[in-house]
């Protein structure tokens, strides 16, 4: 194109008003969209069970806090609330690292309603069965998923790992298993695993030292578990899932919730992340290259319920990210949930498509017409 050459852009014949209009009026749909949402009527349907979950879970919090005292010195600065339920950066019974900020943001019991509300969106009811998975890696929502458990009134078949990565149930004489044991003995759960494993690498505790293999060791003995002592990954996987058939007999599980990213329950990096946290009912075809337990029970279609990505979590469902003060129960937008009303959306969006259509549609016609009338008289663009 020669350096002289000048183009001359045409308008799109939308005259001005018309621009203005569209303007206001996709502005009035997103208005009308975010205030016209609904409440979500899980939320309705089971708020007093959300509410008692909680309180359950306050409840647990309140047990475990002075027996956590007692076993280790605990450091407001890692554990401002100083719950207990927040770690030691290393011991000899850790396997991984761990982030401290999603562990502190575990310490309110307002997950427990968080937990209610997952699990009634996956169609869990009184009397259902449930299939879960914990480490000690989250205490906090370990006892959260508990809590909501006996609010729900669900049964439950539960397989454990004893270890824990940085900052969870990491303090050697009072792992995730103490802590639940101590937890019926106080009356507050009833609920209990049937089996239990080290954990860690390959579920064999692979990396730890021989005196923290002894501890785990000892937590699972004091809970009076049986031990799954797998050979390899593949086998690890394997009886997770044969524990989990046997045990449900002729009744089906409602669904299946997993606290943590444990390899053996959604795969080793590059598969884990396949698996959204929250509420899921599929995952990519790449989620199912590699057995896990969380790929059986999709692929059964039964839905899962990953309590993973804590702080994203926190966001989605109103909760505050590391609490320094102890939240009361009944804090936080997961009781007031809304959901958009789709029906209106849809309405507002095919509404905003056709008054676009109409009034560009309506201006080239107009524009025709013009350029008919004045075919004579338009001088041509000097180029």
């Amino acid at each position: 194109m020669s350096k002289f050459t000048k183009i001359y852009w045409r308008s799109s014949g939308v005259p001005l008003w018309g621009q203005v209009f569209l303007i206001a009026l996709a502005l009035l749909a997103m208005v009308l969209a975010e205030n016209l949402r609904q409440r979500d009527p899980v939320v309705d349907d089971n708020y007093a069970t959300m509410v008692n979950a909680a309180k359950i879970m306050r409840d647990g919090m309140d047990v475990l806090k002075p027996m956590r005292a007692q076993m280790a010195p605990i450091n407001p600065e890692f554990d401002p609330q100083r719950s207990g339920l927040v770690g030691l950066e290393n011991s000899i019974i850790t396997t991984n690292q761990g982030g401290r900020e999603s562990k502190q943001t575990t310490v309110n019991p307002n997950w427990a309603a968080v937990a209610v509300k997952l699990m009634a969106d996956a169609g869990v009811g009184r009397g259902d069965l449930v299939a879960v998975t914990i480490s000690g890696s989250f205490p906090a929502m370990n006892l959260a998923v508990y809590s909501a458990l006996e609010a729900l009134e669900a049964d439950a078949v539960i397989i454990a790992s004893a270890s824990s990565s940085q900052w969870g149930a990491n303090v050697p004489g009072f792992s995730w298993l103490d802590m639940e044991r101590a937890l019926r003995d106080a009356g507050v759960l009833s609920l209990k695993p049937i089996y239990a494993s080290l954990g860690g690498i390959e579920d064999r505790g692979i990396g730890i030292s021989e005196e923290g293999i002894a501890s785990l060791r000892n937590s699972i003995e004091r809970a009076d578990l049986n031990v799954i002592e797998p050979a390899n990954y593949q086998e690890a996987v394997a009886d997770r899932i044969a524990i989990f058939r046997e045990y449900s007999a002729d009744r089906s599980y409602k669904a299946f919730v997993n606290v943590g990213g444990g390899a053996t329950i959604v795969g080793p990096p590059g598969i884990d992340d396949m698996f959204k946290s929250g509420l899921q009912k599929d995952a990519p075809a790449r989620a199912f290259a590699v057995d896990t337990v969380m790929g059986y029970f999709l692929q059964e279609e039964i839905p899962g319920v990953h309590f993973i990505g804590i702080k994203n979590l926190a966001n989605r469902y109103g909760l505050p990210i590391a609490p320094v003060e102890p939240v009361p129960v009944g804090n936080g937008g997961i009781y007031s949930s809304t959901v958009y009303n789709r029906w209106l959306a849809l309405a507002l969006g095919l509404g905003l498509f056709g008054m676009t259509w109409l009034i560009v549609r309506s201006a080239r016609i107009t524009s025709i017409f013009n350029r008919a009338g004045n075919h004579g008289k338009i001088t041509k663009p000097m180029v």
